[in-house]
């Protein structure tokens, strides 16, 4: 036997549709050197193995090769769907990632930004403050100011009002003592008569 017609006999053993003994006697075994010429296959040992290749192949090409490609197509769609997916996730990875060290690179920036409005709203806050107190204080002194105007005022009106007193008081006591009972008497008349015109 040739070399192809033992590779065909291995495969045919292989799948289970031929006998192995013709593939040993090809081999050369001790058993089949003395049988070489004396045996020849008969229709049946022919007829079987073929028509049980036969339904072999048809049941490969009817059952086995369409479930094969069903399967393969599905697995096909799995593997791109999957691919399609994790092509998606490495996207937003790399998308989150890139955020995530554009926000670590502007950190910096946001807190220098951040000590700044606060340095600037503490500085507007002491300003205020400062402009409150014053006025707080301005009012406190014109308020004081006021005050102490009223009570210049206030003691000013006693001395006159004591002065006045003192001053009426002298004039009458130095009158009395100028004029004389006829005079006063006189002066009286004089008033009671002008009292009514007034």
């Amino acid at each position: 036997m040739s070399r192809e017609s033992l590779r065909t006999a291995a495969a045919l053993v292989a799948l289970g549709i031929a006998d192995a003994a013709p593939l040993e006697a090809a081999e050369g075994t001790a058993e089949g050197a003395h049988h070489q010429g004396a045996h020849a296959p008969s229709v049946t040992e022919l007829l079987f193995p073929t028509i049980n290749f036969a339904l072999f192949v048809v049941i490969l090409v009817k059952y086995v090769i369409p479930a094969m490609r069903e399967y393969l197509r599905r697995r096909v769609r799995d593997v791109t769907a999957a691919i399609t997916e994790s092509s998606a996730a490495l996207a937003d990875a790399e998308a989150l990632m890139n955020s995530t060290r554009a926000r670590s690179d502007s950190v910096a920036t946001e807190r220098e930004s951040i000590r700044r409005d606060v340095v600037t709203s503490a500085t507007r806050q002491g300003e205020r403050l400062r402009e409150q107190a014053e006025e707080t204080g301005k009012r406190r002194l014109t308020d004081a100011a006021l005050v102490a105007e009223q009570e210049r005022r206030r003691a000013w009106q006693e001395v006159r009002a004591e002065v006045a007193t003192r001053a009426t008081e002298l004039a009458e006591s130095r009158l009395r003592g100028a004029l004389s009972a006829d005079d006063q008497r006189e002066f009286v008349q004089q008033f009671l008569k002008e009292a009514p015109s007034r």
